[in-house]
């Protein structure tokens, strides 16, 4: 008889190395910007996520499928996006600035993959806290999963954005924001955004003549919630290194960068990285049939 490696464990070291590949890009960009600026850390560490995306998927949606998932984001992403610089709606009125790179229409092209990488990684801790593990998912999870998962990617931008508003300035609100000159419509944009791409890919998966493969590998189901978990920790480690001195952004009004980034870090511990734990726990308790 001719044992066959299961492919979750294979690709296991790969997506290590793209996971410590990316935690090094980060480091080196916050501590000696000089080797690798904050804006070329955005665009290698969004390679690198989408390369982790591409390959975790794989494994239990097949090449195809992670196609069509990053096919359905980045539509589905731009579209709401120009909408919502035109009309307004559902982010609230904004644009973005030169420096987030060309743009398709009004949108730059990186927001599309942006959103799928960080996606992803909402929607296998969604599957994980519904008991998504070891199995495959249940008939009941179809429309409870893109739900949760839309509440656990936004909890992303909820510490995100209002970084990128005003020390970063890569997007500008018309009117500013309570929210560190964020409005709080663009929090409920992000839900439905993101709820619509993954009931789409619900759906996609709900249709396919083959379901998504069982995975028994513990590592496979950690290795999304260690990605998470660093991408949290960011926030505190922002916190800690942050600079004295006033921003004040484009509605004029000045917030202390200090305070910013504290209440980034307080926000990513007491969501972020708590849905990480919970992971953890669900997937270090979950029953494993070897």
């Amino acid at each position: 008889m001719i044992l066959r490696a299961d492919p979750a464990v294979s690709r296991a070291p790969v997506l290590w190395i793209l996971l410590s590949v990316w935690s090094l890009v980060t480091l080196t960009s916050i501590f000696t910007p000089g080797i690798i600026s904050f804006n070329q850390s955005r665009y290698i560490n969004l390679g690198l996520m989408c390369a982790f995306t591409a390959v975790h998927g794989s494994r239990r949606y097949g090449w195809r499928g992670m196609a069509v998932y990053f096919l359905v984001a980045i539509v589905i992403t731009n579209g709401f996006e120009n909408m919502a610089i035109v009309t307004g709606f559902p982010f609230g009125q904004y644009h973005h600035n030169a420096s987030m790179g060309p743009q398709l229409f009004y949108v730059p092209l990186i927001i599309g993959p942006i959103f799928a990488a960080a996606g992803y990684l909402g929607w296998v801790l969604a599957g994980i806290l519904l008991g998504d593990v070891f199995d495959r998912p249940r008939n009941g999870v179809m429309y409870a999963k893109p739900i949760i998962a839309a509440f656990i990617t936004t909890s992303w931008d909820f510490c995100v954005d209002p970084i990128g508003a005003t020390i970063n300035r890569d997007w500008v609100w018309a009117s500013g924001g309570g929210y560190f000159s964020v409005s709080w419509t663009n929090y409920f944009g992000w839900m439905l955004t993101m709820w619509v791409i993954y009931q789409a890919f619900a759906l996609f998966l709900a249709r396919r003549a083959e379901p998504p493969s069982r995975v028994n590998a513990r590592t496979y189901w950690m290795q999304p919630i260690v990605f998470w978990a660093l991408i949290a920790l960011q926030f505190p480690l922002a916190f800690a290194l942050a600079p004295e001195g006033i921003v004040t952004d484009p509605a004029g009004t000045p917030w202390h960068i200090s305070d910013l980034l504290e209440t980034m870090a307080l926000a990513s511990l007491f969501t972020m990285l708590f849905v990480a734990v919970l992971g953890f726990c669900r997937v270090a308790n979950a029953h494993r049939s070897d």
